[in-house]
């Protein structure tokens, strides 16, 4: 079937797009649906899909494939070209890899190229997890970073059941750094643990068509359902084996333009403005390392008062952070102060209390927690319980307000961002949201929509959480009492921020089909139940992104669960705040729940790295036993809890809740688990 659609690529800044003709598989239209591939352009009828590879220490189905290895954002950058035949009639698909640094290439290394994955993820052998049917070297092409392969012919005859168009094509790269070459060697004296052998991910095309295709959970090399693709295309595959990671990886569709920017914002993540040192992940186990010049220049940024020094310290794993105990300093979940007689900044505290650094505000903690029984109608009770936050400095409390707000996970943001306002408003004239307007733009981030755009709350994180100055906030948020670091942070460093937290990719649904394996009915009669219950009309499960900054993030059809616009949540959720917004909170995005859910816990001591005999499905199991906190002050500790603590405009949903049978409140369960 002949068919014209918008191919798009990346060109002198901008996303151009043409109406080619493409030649393809009748079954790729609802894949259309999927969102615009911006990685993807037709010359003539060849179709030629490009990609960005981040090097992996192992295969995709094994221990330690997820991890950031050191140096990751310096010298191993791979982009990738797929220049597809068929469509043609020709049998011949052509794979180009282009590194950054140069390659060993001789006999008995060099870089190779895998295809047509013939294993099991799930087979206790490592090798069979890793099985493709070719294994062959590269063809060397120039300066010992350029390199071709090609599925020819004979490829197409030999494996004839497994190449046919519509197909899941397969493949690997693997890398072989210079140990030779300067740079490489000045890394590993720098640091050890630097690594010169690599694995990039499994990467998949559809043979006749255009794009990075994810993986199907159940049957490898399989079509995946649309459903799945929770992000457009930016939807990354199965985090398997670390599913406590799956929050981490970089969009599916990331362009090699904007890869290194990705790279280079993760570094910021995850600096210590304090000492400028790149803070570790709970399962990092070869430290990464700032060469001195680096590790100095990001020093001391950060106030005398901040409450974490990076922002990795909050977000773990790219998700939230739990409450410890009673009676237990807090950082991780902070405070927002606010004077109890006008909702306005606190005289002394400011906008926020700062619990750490040698002018830290107070110590805060969580003193007791009142509780209440909620009785539904088939007589189970569930046990809701507030926290009681309390703040001990020698500062003065005189009508001091608390409004703790807990760190959300990174997921979507920059699909969030390009959502169009239009929407929105279309959003709040159906369901009664309300948002703010601030410098002409709608409110978006935050627990109370209180920042326009991304690059705002992330300056005004940056100040706020670790004290570290910007050019949108100047100024330090303690009151006179402490001294600022050694200047405002630079606009690239916000910028690449940016960029990082705007690519990562959304995780894909698991099970959103009745099809999808045993799981799947389950998972489609819950949503049954989250329709009847009224849930979607402010958690909207899916909508188009419009145009974006980072071309891989426009018209996306995503799926968020989300309308990013305020609500009155009642009494029993209130901050206490009169300044009209006590009530009112941004709704949540639900996406990626199971994930933020399995990134709160890293499981080292039950699975520590090199482990090459632990299985995806058993590190799922342990991960689905992690400990979650819901709601915006990890009150709720279950799903029935954040639900029954609804009230306001909510309040309809939860009575009808309350009626559910046990049997359609599991399904439900089973639904929200599975986005």
């Amino acid at each position: 079937m002949l068919r014209t659609y918008a191919l798009c690529f990346f060109a002198s800044g901008l996303l151009a797009c043409s109406d080619a003709p493409f030649p393809q598989d009748s079954t790729d239209a609802e894949f259309d649906e999927v969102g615009v591939r911006a990685n993807t352009q037709a010359l003539g009828s060849v179709i030629v899909t490009e990609g960005s590879s981040r090097p992996r220490r192992r295969h995709e189905n094994d221990q330690d494939f997820s991890k950031y290895n050191p140096f990751y954002w310096e010298g191993r950058q791979s982009s990738f070209k797929v220049e597809d035949f068929t469509p043609t009639g020709e049998k011949r698909i052509k794979f180009t890899l282009t590194t950054e640094w140069p390659q060993d290439y001789i006999p008995t290394r060099g870089p190779d190229f895998s295809a047509i994955y013939i294993g099991n993820p799930s087979a206790s052998s490592e090798t069979e997890r890793s099985k493709f049917a070719l294994n062959i070297r590269m063809t060397h092409v120039r300066d010992a970073r350029v390199f071709e392969a090609t599925l020819g012919p004979g490829e197409f005859a030999a494996f004839a059941n497994q190449m046919q168009p519509g197909q899941i094509l397969t493949f690997e790269f693997r890398f072989f750094l210079s140990e030779s070459f300067s740079g490489w060697a000045a890394q590993k004296a720098k640091n050890p643990h630097n690594i010169s052998a690599y694995y990039s991910e499994f990467l998949r095309i559809r043979i006749g068509q255009g794009g990075l295709f994810i993986d199907d959970p159940l049957t490898p090399n399989a079509v995946p359902t649309t459903q799945r693709y929770a992000g457009g295309w930016t939807t990354t595959p199965t985090t398997r084996v670390e599913p406590w990671r799956a929050l981490q990886q970089q969009a599916n569709n990331i362009l090699p333009s904007n890869s290194q920017r990705f790279m280079t914002g993760r570094t910021w993540f995850h600096t210590d403005f304090v000492s400028g040192e790149h803070a570790t992940d709970e399962a990092d186990d070869k430290p990464t390392i700032f060469f001195d010049a680096d590790r100095v220049s990001r020093s001391n940024h950060a106030s005398s008062a901040y409450n974490v020094r990076s922002c990795s310290a909050c977000h773990i794993n790219n998700g939230t952070s739990l409450l410890p105990g009673t009676n237990t300093p807090v950082h991780t979940t902070v405070a927002r102060t606010f004077d109890t007689r006008s909702g306005s900044s606190h005289g002394v505290f400011g906008k926020q209390l700062q619990t750490q650094g040698a002018h830290s505000e107070g110590t805060l903690t969580v003193a007791s927690y009142e509780t209440r029984v909620e009785r539904l109608a088939d007589g189970t009770e569930v046990v809701l319980k507030k926290p009681r936050f309390a703040v001990n400095s020698s500062l003065s409390q005189s009508y001091l307000g608390l409004s703790p707000r807990r760190p959300q996970a990174m997921i979507g943001l920059g699909l969030l961002a390009a959502v169009p306002e239009a929407t929105l408003k279309q959003f709040a004239q159906q369901n009664g949201g309300t948002y703010r307007t601030i410098d002409g733009k709608m409110g978006r981030f935050g627990w109370k929509a209180d920042q326009a755009t991304l690059s705002h709350q992330i300056q005004a994180a940056l100040n706020n959480d670790l004290g570290v100055l910007s050019s949108r906030f100047p100024s330090n948020d303690c009151g006179g009492r402490c001294t600022s670091g050694k200047g405002q942070l630079s606009a690239q460093a916000i910028a690449d921020m940016e960029a990082y937290l705007s690519l990562l990719g959304v995780p894909p649904r698991m099970y959103p089909t009745s099809a999808s394996g045993t799981k799947g009915p389950e998972v489609v009669k819950g949503e049954a139940v989250f329709d009847r219950l009224g849930c979607q009309r402010c958690h909207v499960k899916s909508m188009v992104t419009g145009t974006a900054p980072f071309p891989e993030l426009a018209q996306q059809t995503i799926q968020p669960f989300t309308d990013l616009l305020l609500h009155d949540m009642g009494t029993g959720l209130s901050d206490g705040s009169p300044d009209g917004f006590g009530q009112k909170w941004r709704t949540p995005a639900l996406w990626g729940l199971k994930n933020v859910k399995h990134a709160t816990d890293s499981h080292v001591r039950d699975f520590p790295p090199g482990n090459i005999n632990l299985l995806w499905q058993n590190a799922h199991a342990a991960a689905d036993q992690n400990r979650i906190q819901l709601l915006h002050d990890g009150r709720a500790e279950s799903l029935a809890e954040a639900i029954l603590w609804h009230g306001g405009e909510a309040q309809t949903a939860v009575n009808l809740y309350k009626g559910l049978s046990l049997a359609d409140r599991k399904a439900l369960e089973a639904y929200l688990w599975d986005l």
